[in-house]
């Protein structure tokens, strides 16, 4: 009677702790997707607001590096008389040169000589000059007569005696309509160092006298500052709609996680339970192929995890990944999905060496530099070869140690492995992780995919990390593309690379083999040639 009260009330405690458990879940869900749409509301903002700062210094720091060549140029010539000749040379510089609207020759005097025009344009200074950390090379801020206005002045001197000054309008470091659109109440001061502003400009709805977020940058090359302010108000009423659409989600998705603990409620826990569905091949990859979407052909695939019960019910990650991230069951999950990867993939991607297949890594995996060896022993011995392996850095949760994680990808990258940073803009890391990490690919989320061409702000976010994207030098493929509208504009924006349903959904092996067998023609290998024996 003891032992079976004991066991009685030790049913009774597990009956109770389900119960809370299950009624945490219900609560905890629409909290959680609250607090963490609101982070997210307020991270987006600061990103967004940092990039643009940084959009606009490396454009002025191109265009001055730009002027500066041209300027270079312009005293390798020797002007002396200002005839038909020299302004047609000054007028050919200024043609070639993306950024000058005027190249002036200037005289010991101070006083301009000869330049492009012909005619004087009439400027008055209205700052004293700024010295650069080039000592023939100065700033300054003028005010030109005509289409041209406010402007930036530099002034290249050389050993010689002969001066050149050009003129680069304010409006081709900000352009006004850009802001305008935004319609977020977005404010940009760009200044010359140590005092002087060289362009305020302001979006409609004007600034707050205490914005709520601020962005700065500073150049390394020129005494130049640029600083965007944003108020939360503006971009809440644009974005607001994620936090009440988060809170309800995770109301509805606790109630029902609350729902599967009473029902689904056993003596062993979740974890003995995916570990013997592990041990009986239950988790199964899928594959959702990734399209070049100016030719239509197959560029490879991003394997996805499925758990397929013994019934034929397929569970989608979102009800599981999360405990196994938790417990450490991901780490073998990962290293079984790889493993059926590279077996039903290999002779197909051996006989196709373009294709690649990505795999989702968490925070959890750079924390340990064991996983380079995992993969290399997967594939290594593999017909997937390891320069066929496309790794995705996942931002569920943050990365705890930066440094660390970036030498695991660099140890990853001279296998030949590519990395990419996956849902771009919405995780924790944002644009700190893409400067940091050294990524090769960047995957534009699917939350900016959706407002593509319909909401503006999305738009100039979509046009920003694109932008970035090439002056970094990386690869952009977007997520989560569902129709042809969105094919279309991205297309016009330069992006070659999508996955989405309006391509296929996620697919079982079979089903893409079948596809890639159909579309990709196999790459026919030459037998390596034997060397004669000699008797």
């Amino acid at each position: 009677m003891t032992c079976g009260g004991v066991g009685v009330k030790a049913v009774s405690r597990k009956r109770g702790l389900v119960w809370l458990t299950a009624a945490l879940l219900v609560v905890a869900f629409p909290l959680a997707s609250y607090l963490g749409a609101e982070t997210w509301l307020r991270r987006s903002l600061q990103a967004h607001v940092d990039l643009r700062a940084s959009v606009i210094l490396e454009r002025m720091e191109n265009s001055i590096a730009r002027a500066t060549l041209s300027l270079r140029d312009a005293q390798t010539t020797k002007i002396e008389d200002c005839s038909a000749d020299d302004r047609e040379t000054l007028r050919l510089l200024v043609f070639e040169s993306p950024v000058l609207k005027e190249i002036a020759v200037i005289g010991p005097d101070g006083r301009i000589r000869c330049n492009n025009i012909g005619s004087l344009v009439q400027i008055t200074p209205a700052s004293t000059p700024f010295a650069t950390r080039d000592p023939h090379l100065s700033l300054s801020i003028v005010l030109a007569r005509g289409p041209h206005g406010r402007a930036l002045r530099v002034t290249l001197s050389s050993p010689t005696g002969v001066t050149t000054g050009g003129l680069i309008p304010v409006a081709l470091f900000v352009p006004h309509g850009d802001i305008q659109a935004s319609n977020l109440g977005l404010a940009l001061d760009v200044e010359l160092l140590p005092r002087g502003r060289l362009v305020a400009v302001r979006g409609p709805g004007g600034i707050a006298d205490t914005p709520d977020v601020h962005g700065i940058r500073h150049s390394e090359r020129y005494p130049i500052r640029i600083q965007a302010t944003a108020s939360e108000g503006a971009w809440r009423q644009k974005h607001g709609w994620v936090v009440s659409a988060s809170a309800g989600g995770g109301l509805a998705f606790g109630l029902v996680m609350g729902a599967l603990v009473l029902v689904g409620w056993r003596e062993r826990g979740p974890m003995a339970e995916m570990e013997r569905a592990l041990k009986n091949g239950e988790f199964i990859p899928h594959y959702q192929p990734v399209v070049d979407i100016d030719t239509g052909r197959i560029l490879g695939c991003e394997a996805l995890v499925r758990w397929r019960k013994p019934d034929g019910t397929i569970i989608p990650p979102s009800a599981f990944i999360g405990e196994a991230e938790r417990s450490g069951f991901i780490f073998p999950l990962t290293l079984a999905i790889m493993r059926q990867a590279a077996e039903e993939l290999g002779p197909l991607y051996a006989a196709r060496p373009g294709l690649k297949c990505g795999f989702n890594l968490c925070a959890a995996h750079f924390m340990d530099e064991r996983i380079v060896a995992d993969v290399d022993a997967i594939f290594s011995r593999s017909e997937l070869k390891l320069t066929q392996v496309l790794l995705e850095v996942t931002e569920r949760d943050p990365l705890p140690d930066m440094d660390r994680a970036r030498a695991i990808i660099a140890k990853f990258q001279e296998m030949g492995v590519r990395v990419a940073l996956d849902d771009v803009g919405t995780g924790h890391g944002g644009m700190s992780y893409l400067l940091k990490l050294r990524v090769d690919v960047m995957k534009i989320d699917k939350l900016f995919i959706d407002a593509l061409g319909a909401e503006r702000l999305s738009t100039a976010i979509v046009d920003s990390l694109i932008d970035l994207a090439a002056h970094l030098n990386m690869e952009v493929i977007a997520e989560g593309v569902e129709t042809f509208e969105q094919v279309e504009a991205l297309r016009r924006r330069g992006v070659r690379s999508a996955q989405g349903y309006v391509f296929a959904p996620p697919l079982p092996g079979s089903s893409y083999r079948q596809l890639v067998e159909a579309m990709e023609p196999a790459v026919a290998v030459r037998p390596p040639v034997k060397a004669a024996i000699r008797g």
